[in-house]
């Protein structure tokens, strides 16, 4: 009886060991650059740090984009809509949702950052084809231009938060526009620069989210008359936006900063595991 022959599956092949250990290197390597820069320079030598900060403000710009779309994606995948939201360079953002499950849409922000760097970091070193990761990552930028030039084409009377728009909020496409063409740009390129690509993405994401932790612990009123979005979960345990206890809310944002924290050393551990 003649046996029949089967073939292996086809699965992608592993990337060789020594470019594993070269990539690990220079994910080291912006750890520690990226470090300096965005802790240990302002911290040790102040008259620096106003410096450090306008050289690291594109990133932390960056981490508001994904920051707010954080809050909109997670509204849409726990059933809520996503309507638009808008950056000021340099003072923060805000998105508009509505319906969903509240917790999921809070922490999509508060999370997001730090959970996205994270995933990049290990797609970094662990992925031998980036094609799709790029798509990917590609789109998410193209998808970020388009919820911020949607209040173009709304009805104030329809939606009545439209007064609060500014059409000066669309400076902040640079952002978004940029992203995507960087990042369509660097897939006719090599492999190694879309490695370093990835990587220096993870890291300023993750950073950024752990930059957040000022604003995870603002319990006074923001300067537009809202919460913080720590307070903001916090009250989803019982109390009103403006009766929530200092001592939960301190607990809430604890909770937060350690998950940030948290995803930022997993993927870091992940993208550095052997």
């Amino acid at each position: 009886m003649n046996e029949i022959s089967r073939e292996p599956a086809t699965t992608e092949p592993a990337l060789p060991d020594s470019l594993k250990k070269q990539y690990r290197i220079t994910l080291i390597g912006l750890i520690v650059a990226f470090f300096l820069l965005w802790f240990i320079i302002p911290l040790f030598v102040p008259g620096l740090s106003r410096t450090m900060f306008m050289v690291t403000l594109p990133f932390r710009n960056l981490g508001i984009f994904v920051h707010e779309m954080g809050h909109g994606l997670f509204a849409l995948l726990s059933g809520g809509n996503f309507h638009w939201f808008q950056m000021e360079l340099m003072q923060g953002g805000v998105a508009i949702t509505s319906g969903g499950l509240r917790v999921f849409t809070l922490l999509g922000g508060l999370l997001g950052p730090a959970l996205i760097g994270a995933v990049l970091l290990q797609t970094s070193t662990r992925l031998h084809n980036l094609r799709w990761v790029m798509i990917g990552l590609g789109l998410f930028f193209c998808c970020g231009v388009y919820y911020m030039i949607k209040p173009v084409f709304l009805s104030a009377e329809q939606y009545p938060l439209l007064q609060n728009w500014s059409a000066g909020s669309l400076i902040a496409l640079v952002i978004p526009v940029g992203g995507a063409a960087v990042t369509f740009f660097l897939m006719r390129l090599g492999d190694a620069l879309q490695r370093l690509y990835l990587q220096m993405l993870g890291i300023l994401m993750c950073y950024s989210g752990y930059s957040d932790t000022a604003y995870i612990f603002r319990f006074e009123q923001l300067d537009n008359g809202l919460y913080s979005d720590t307070r903001m979960l916090a009250s989803l345990l019982g109390p009103s936006p403006e009766n929530v206890p200092q001592m939960l809310f301190v607990i809430v944002a604890g909770g937060i900063s350690v998950l940030n924290f948290g995803l930022m050393f997993w993927g870091t551990w992940r993208a550095l595991k052997h």
